[in-house]
Formats: C-alpha cells, sequence, structure tokens
C-alpha cells in the first residue's frame, strides 16, 4: 500500500461526517463552489479519492482514475487525474500542498499509473494557481482563455494526455435555446436551476437542463475546461457559474431579440 502519512485522513463513505468534510469544503469554497453530497457519494464507487488534512491548515485533495474523471480531459486513461485540491492559506500552507501532491504521486506510483493530471486556473472548478504542484510537473496544455493542464509523467512512454479543441462544436450541438450544462456537483444547484428556471419561464423563454452523467459523458461533451457549470445560449457558451441570474436573463433576451 502507499506510504501513509499521519497528518492525512481517508475520507469515505463511512467517515464522511464524522471527518466534518463538509464544513472543510465549506470553509474553503473559492475556485470551486461546495460539493453536493448526493454528487460526492456516488463517485465514491466510480473510484474518487479523498484525503483530508488533518488540524491546522485545512484542506484536502480529490482524485479519480483518468478513465473515469470528471474533468474534459483526453487521453488520460493511463493517469489519476486531480479533480480538485484546496488548502487553507497559512504559515504552513506550502508544507501542506507538498504533502496532498505527495499523497496523490504515492498512490499513482504504488497502483502503476503512468502520470498524474490537473487542471489549473482561477475559474471556478479549477485548481488556483497558487496550489499548483512544484517540481517534476509540466505544462501541458493551455486553452487559451486562463485554462492549463499539468502533468507528471511517472513513467513512460505515453501519448500526453490533451485537451479537447472543439468547444465551440460541442456548444453548437446543445442546439437552439437556453441550456444549462452542469455535473450537479456544486452544492444547491438544483435550487439554483429552478430559479433560473422560473425567472426565464416569467419572461416566456423555456430553459432545457444537460446533465453530464459520468466521466467519460463530462470528457466527451463538456463546453467547457471548467465544466461543472455552463450557460448555452443557441449553440455559444456565454458563461459559467459566475453568471447571474440577472444576466443570464439578459443575455437569453438578447438572443431572442437578434
Amino acid at each position: 500500500m502507499p506510504q501513509s502519512d499521519r497528518d492525512l485522513v481517508t475520507v469515505s463513505p463511512p467517515t464522511f461526517d464524522r471527518v466534518d468534510f463538509a464544513r472543510v469544503d465549506q470553509d474553503l469554497a473559492a475556485n470551486h463552489p461546495a460539493y453536493d453530497r448526493t454528487w460526492l457519494m456516488d463517485r465514491f464507487s466510480e473510484g474518487l479519492e479523498i484525503r483530508m488534512l488533518r488540524g491546522t491548515p485545512s484542506g484536502f485533495v480529490m482524485f479519480q482514475p483518468g478513465r473515469l474523471a470528471w474533468r474534459p480531459i483526453l487521453g488520460a486513461d493511463r493517469a489519476i487525474v486531480v479533480h480538485d485540491l484546496r488548502v487553507a492559506e497559512g504559515a504552513e500552507t506550502a508544507p501542506a500542498l507538498r504533502r496532498l501532491w505527495s499523497n496523490v504521486e504515492d498512490f499513482a506510483r504504488y497502483y502503476g499509473y503512468s502520470a498524474i493530471l490537473a487542471l489549473g486556473g482561477e475559474a471556478d472548478g479549477l485548481i488556483a494557481a497558487a496550489h499548483r504542484p512544484g517540481r517534476g510537473w509540466m505544462r501541458l496544455e493551455d486553452d487559451g482563455q486562463g485554462a492549463r493542464l499539468w502533468g507528471r509523467v511517472l513513467h513512460g512512454p505515453m501519448a500526453l494526455p490533451r485537451l479537447p479543441q472543439d468547444w465551440a462544436a460541442r456548444a453548437a450541438r446543445l442546439g437552439a435555446g437556453v441550456v444549462l450544462q452542469t455535473t450537479e456537483e456544486p452544492l444547491g444547484w438544483s435550487a439554483r436551476v429552478n430559479r433560473i428556471d422560473a425567472l426565464l419561464w416569467a419572461h416566456g423563454i423555456p430553459l432545457r437542463v444537460d446533465r453530464l452523467r459520468d466521466g467519460p459523458d463530462v470528457q466527451a461533451r463538456a463546453v467547457a475546461v471548467d465544466a461543472a457549470f455552463s450557460v448555452v445560449v443557441d449553440g455559444v457558451r456565454v458563461g459559467g457559474a459566475d453568471m447571474t441570474d440577472a444576466a443570464i436573463l439578459a443575455a437569453a433576451r438578447a438572443a431572442r431579440k437578434a
């Protein structure tokens, strides 16, 4: 088994509530909104691993086998994909980050994976630049809009994973009208969708919801690298979770007048 780190605890369905993961998740909800509990529980059956720091600073890392990862990375079958990594800021942040990244590498090496991958950037759902991995990692690709794919090859040879190049075509395939595409991972997602639906309906505008069903579906159909929440109007992605309800309504109304 991978070498244990006494500063880390494994979060699993039996321990989820005892280790108070939900509170830590809420406290660190910056680059990524807090997670929906049901979504997380479903992901454990798909190989999701969570390691949480004991004590101070608070922090955690989440990762999955690449073929099941809920991130739009192509060619990741032989890799572990870090879904999320967050640590509270403080004097011990740097060593805490090293412990979390090291634990993922230990896991990947023990189980024979060829690489570790992570998506970084400032958008919701991406790992903040301040929490980026250190030596031995390289930037594999940029999406041209501030997101980047980081990778660490553990043993090769292997074809380097990559980001999709057909973002616009993916959005276009969603067709006419207003579509919310989501992984359903954010906490409170259902309530927000219902609120947006009621707002648009009051103005005579129908809403469709495109739920990404699993990791392979995200890899094949997500319209943006930060796949958790996208707003698509007439086949064009106009924003993500940072769009206000009023901005979504304004975009929908403008499209109807065009």
